[in-house]
């Protein structure tokens, strides 16, 4: 547990400088949470180039290149002239009901580390990766290669295993009793931001309900797995894009755009998403398309690594076009399918029944809309096009799926409620 802990804080102290490199105005809840998210994410690019260069991983060689990491972003920070915003930053003020996400993620906490890590996609692609990449002293490229291990799959990106061979390094050997503390901590990070973003444009009461409303979301049954970081990661990317565009803010633009790329850095749903924001942007704001280019900068030496060492996406694999031809036939049962399996289907529906209230909100929120309905048009066409059992792969992944989309669609309807129902939110001072 301790070297956990350990490990947490210590991406929470390796991330300061980078929040602070993008946000000079960073502070408290948004501060803390940016700090840990990017913390991760700067881990993850660390292993990743000692690997590429052929250095093998220890903790003093970790240790060396993230501090450098770090000072490079310190100097940014310090050479950046602090820019004028027309939003001023203020602390959120917090009110009972935070409470109760804090007693929620006291639940979560508990569950998350009540046992060592329990699932099967744990065992068999996420820790298995982290396992074999700590035996090897960095990544196994000939582990990834083989088509004996091509249920790892080996395309999906390494920001979690990679987390988690970090934590290996400091206890001195693998152990998965305490990893569960990751899957807290990411959730911890989102609700952190969520908190202070909701509260920049709401009372303290409706931020906090929309705060406790996410919390569930945030804090994933699917410990040990992806879904969780995902969740966080592309949360919070898609709600700073959302506020860069409603306020102008060109922090919350740098937040977005990197965290976009960090999301792409965790599955291939996050690569998706790089790809449904551009869509979205192409309809709501073409002329800011350019800012998402650290998006791409992130993801794109992944990709170039797929591509080098041959590692195939098993969707696109075989005559996918022949598939997709043979399933559209049966639509309408693969939607009965869909339907049945979907993510607490009462709560979409209180979510679709949120923007049916207030129809004169569906404007000003189309980025998120457009956002939520492309991405699900791509995992409604994976499902069409999977080599696998369409029954089978829905049953296994339709409901963490719509579950990854939930937290950015949330926010927006809680706001949009508690705007209509208090009348005028509290703006902040200009």
């Amino acid at each position: 547990m301790t070297a956990a802990l350990i490990a947490a804080l210590s991406l929470l102290v390796l991330g300061l400088p980078v929040a602070l490199a993008l946000d000079r105005r960073a502070a408290g809840p948004l501060l803390l949470g940016t700090a840990f998210l990017y913390g991760s994410g700067l881990i993850f690019l660390v292993l990743m180039l000692l690997s590429i260069v052929h250095v093998r991983w220890t903790v003093v060689t970790v240790t060396i290149v993230g501090l450098l990491g770090c000072s490079v972003a310190w100097l940014l920070s310090r050479l950046t002239p602090r820019q004028p915003s027309n939003q001023a930053t203020q602390q959120p003020r917090f009110h009972w009901l935070d409470l109760a996400t804090l007693v929620t993620m006291a639940g979560y906490a508990l569950y998350a580390t009540i046992a060592p890590l329990w699932e099967w996609d744990f065992w068999a692609i996420w820790g298995m990766k982290a396992r074999v990449f700590l035996d090897a002293g960095g990544i196994d490229w000939r582990f990834l290669e083989s088509r004996w291990n091509s249920y790892v799959h080996p395309d999906y990106p390494l920001l979690v295993p990679l987390n988690f061979d970090f934590v290996a390094l400091l206890q001195g050997g693998w152990s998965d009793r305490w990893l569960g503390i990751f899957s807290v901590a990411w959730a911890v990070a989102l609700l952190l931001i969520v908190r202070d973003l909701a509260g920049r444009e709401a009372s303290p009461i409706p931020a906090a309900l929309a705060t406790l409303v996410i919390a569930p979301i945030a804090a994933s049954r699917f410990i040990g797995i992806a879904e969780g970081p995902l969740i966080a990661f592309g949360g919070a990317a898609v709600l700073f894009l959302r506020r860069a565009m409603l306020f102008d803010d060109r922090a919350a633009w740098r937040h977005g755009a990197v965290l976009l790329g960090l999301a792409a850095s965790v599955k291939n749903e996050g690569i998706a998403l790089i790809v449904s924001v551009a869509i979205a942007m192409l309809f709501v704001r073409r002329r800011d398309l350019v800012r998402l280019w650290p998006a791409v900068a992130i993801i794109a030496p992944w990709m170039i690594l797929r591509v080098t060492h041959d590692l195939p996406t098993d969707i696109a694999s075989g005559p996918i076009f022949g598939r997709v031809l043979v399933r559209v036939p049966h639509a309408g049962e693969i939607a009965g399918i869909l339907t049945r399996t979907l993510f607490h289907p009462f709560f979409w529906a209180a979510l679709l029944l949120g923007f049916l209230i207030v129809p004169a909100a569906r404007r000003r929120e189309l980025f998120v809309l457009l956002v939520t309905a492309i991405q699900l048009s791509f995992y409604l066409a994976t499902y069409f096009a999977t080599p696998n059992d369409p029954r089978w792969h829905i049953a296994t992944s339709w409901s963490r799926l719509t579950e990854q989309l939930a937290v950015p669609i949330t926010f927006v309807v809680v706001l949009m409620l508690a705007r209509t129902a208090a009348g005028p939110p509290e703006t902040e001072a200009s």
